[in-house]
């Protein structure tokens, strides 16, 4: 039976920031054209083809990155004005959809109120749940004189998770039969009169889905640009906030003496590292097929 202890020992607090930094890496390698296979490996292998793969897994593993700290967040969850560190394994294995808390968070509507919820500890201390999720019992001073600032960080990390994850269906359409494929290479607007080019976009650079309404059979076809840097860079930062969920805790376990790391947050930084690097964020094409009404 696997135990409390070992599974805050042997959790992999870091497995996004080691599979982030390998296809940053890759993707680098390639662009510098330090990293090819040979034609022995991929028949008619295209470089195109392979930093686009390399981009879909980064954009896939900041999804998963995502799910994982919000995952953990409701794991624990207060009950009663308690938290119960041995019980994460517990929830975690539960079946449960949180989705719909997540989308209301995004939107302002709740959601991950629990977060603000007083904990009551022993010698009369009490916390906000969401600074001993992620701090432990650690003081200020501990920490620094930065846990304030962190916590009000978090928050608004938390806010940006929520919303690029709210709308499930491009995660859907890599998970579920790589639903993914190029369009076009460029979108422009032009003058109806003259149809001189008022606008023009590159979207070589980009993947699109599609998304169906089965009750008015409307069709779109939904174009992101990649934007690879942001989400390496808001992975580290869920990377960041599990690793404090887990170390915090796992210090319990070490032996004496052995040093943890607890990261601080700063709202700056995640400003700066959320900030789109592309000039377009979606494009959306709808259709609704006509529907003729037959007469016999």
């Amino acid at each position: 039976m696997l135990t409390v202890k070992e599974f805050y020992q042997g959790y992999q607090a870091d497995y996004y920031a080691y599979r982030q930094l390998r296809l940053k890496k890759e993707l680098d390698d390639l662009s510098n054209k330090k990293s090819e296979p040979t034609q022995m490996d991929i028949y008619d292998y295209s470089v195109d083809d392979h930093a686009r793969s390399i981009k879909i897994d980064i954009r896939q593993t900041y999804f998963q990155a995502i799910e994982t700290v919000f995952e953990l967040i409701f794991s624990f969850r207060p009950i009663g004005g308690t938290i119960r560190d041995d019980l994460v394994l517990a929830n975690l294995i539960k079946k449960k959809d949180h989705y719909e808390d997540i989308r209301n968070f995004a939107a302002g509507s709740g959601g991950l109120n629990f977060l603000e919820e007083i904990v009551e500890f022993e010698g009369g201390v009490s916390l906000p749940a969401v600074q001993y999720i992620f701090y432990g019992l650690l003081t200020n001073d501990q920490l620094k004189g930065r846990i304030d600032e962190s916590l009000l960080a978090i928050r608004k990390i938390l806010k940006i998770l929520a919303a690029d994850i709210s709308d499930r269906k491009e995660y859907n359409a890599y998970k579920h039969g790589l639903r993914i494929f190029p369009v076009s290479s460029y979108f422009s607007l032009h003058d109806h009169k003259t149809m001189e080019e008022i606008i023009k976009w590159d979207l070589r650079d980009s993947m699109s889905y599609i998304e169906h309404d089965e009750k008015t059979g409307r069709i779109d076809i939904v174009t992101k640009l990649f934007d690879p840097m942001r989400d390496h860079n808001l992975t580290i930062m869920c990377n960041n906030l599990i690793s404090n969920m887990i170390m915090i805790r796992r210090s319990s376990y070490n032996e004496k003496g052995k040093m943890i790391c607890i990261m601080p947050f700063d709202r700056q930084e995640v400003d700066q590292q959320s900030k789109s690097n592309v000039k377009l964020q979606d494009l959306k094409f709808s259709s609704t097929p006509i529907r003729m009404n037959q007469q016999i």
